[in-house]
């Protein structure tokens, strides 16, 4: 009887040990998700590339800034990217986070104090097929877009790549 007791003690005993192990491995994961979230490492992985241009043609007698690229355009991409998935975000290539600021000056927009001329370049880490869909949704954001003026490319990347936010060295 004592000796089944002390089989039964070791089997409870490694049981343990493992459901310890798969907490930490667990934790370890979360972790990582996290620090990538809020960019404390770089991220990479497949995802799309939305390019914004401004209208190669503006007639005659019409206000310029109906023809071009504004802060609210490229709202509206990033927010359908998020919403859709995207795990990590950047615009020509400046990563974006949790306090990230855009806006317009100008025939610029500024990035997180950083001037950028148009055409704007919006990656974004996820499922591409998810968010090409997302954008091309009938009357959804490329539409929109388009019937702003804005000329809209969309593209499947098998591989974005995004530097860290945080230089995480002491």
């Amino acid at each position: 009887m004592i000796e089944k007791q002390n089989q039964i003690s070791e089997i409870e005993e490694e049981l343990a040990k493992e459901e310890q192990e798969q907490i930490y491995f667990n934790l370890v994961e979360e972790v990582e998700k996290y620090r990538m979230v809020v960019g404390e490492i770089g991220v990479k992985g497949p995802g799309v590339a939305v390019t914004l241009e401004d209208a190669s043609y503006v007639p005659s007698g019409q206000d310029v800034n109906n023809y071009l690229v504004h802060e609210s355009h490229l709202f509206k991409v990033i927010n359908e990217l998020y919403v859709s998935g995207a795990q990590a975000v950047s615009i020509n290539g400046k990563r974006l986070s949790h306090d990230s600021y855009i806006y317009c000056n100008g025939p610029v927009v500024v990035v997180d104090g950083n001037p950028y001329p148009a055409p704007f370049v919006i990656s974004a880490i996820g499922d591409p097929n998810i968010l090409v869909s997302a954008l091309n949704m009938n009357g959804g954001i490329t539409d929109q877009l388009i019937q702003d003026n804005i000329v809209v490319t969309i593209e499947n990347k098998t591989q974005i790549q995004m530097d860290p936010l945080i230089n995480t060295k002491k």
